[in-house]
């Protein structure tokens, strides 16, 4: 069975689903806005439609946006005292989330040709990750503080 753009898609939104659900009940574990919790994953997800990735790459690109979410939530919950503006260190790094995709996209089109769909969902949840890694140790570590996320601080 061959796996298309029609499925990715499906596929992304059951990603997007429990996140939706979970703002929808009001918890907002990282004090910005429920409404935040959604579009995240749905940036990244836009993102890939409008460069027109290969299959699953859409997947990729929202498992990553939704797992650094959850790790962000994992970090608020495991801290004695909530920190209000922690959550401002992911909101900075969501422009290099976006970049990752961005690049991992276009590496995908011109420069790596793969041809197995689940190499092409690791490739988008790679550079995502590592997009937003960048960009979160650029934040944490220059501009703001953001808790056990800022070195040698």
């Amino acid at each position: 069975m061959t796996v298309g753009r029609r499925d990715d898609i499906a596929y992304s939104i059951l990603l997007i689903t429990p996140v939706l659900l979970y703002a929808s009940i009001g918890a907002n574990p990282l004090y910005t806005g429920s409404g935040y919790l959604v579009a995240v994953p749905a940036a990244v997800f836009v993102l890939g439609l409008i460069i027109r990735t290969p299959a699953l790459f859409l997947t990729g690109t929202t498992a990553a946006a939704v797992a650094t979410l959850l790790i962000y939530m994992n970090i608020m919950a495991s801290l004695d005292h909530p920190e209000g503006l922690f959550g401002l260190g992911h909101v900075f790094s969501m422009p290099g989330m976006l970049v990752g995709a961005a690049a991992s996209a276009w590496l995908l089109r011109y420069r790596v040709k793969a041809s197995l769909p689940w190499i092409v969902a690791g490739v988008g949840f790679l550079g995502t990750a590592l997009g937003f890694t960048v960009a979160q140790m650029v934040v944490c570590n220059t501009l703001m503080y953001c808790g056990p996320l800022s070195i040698g601080v």
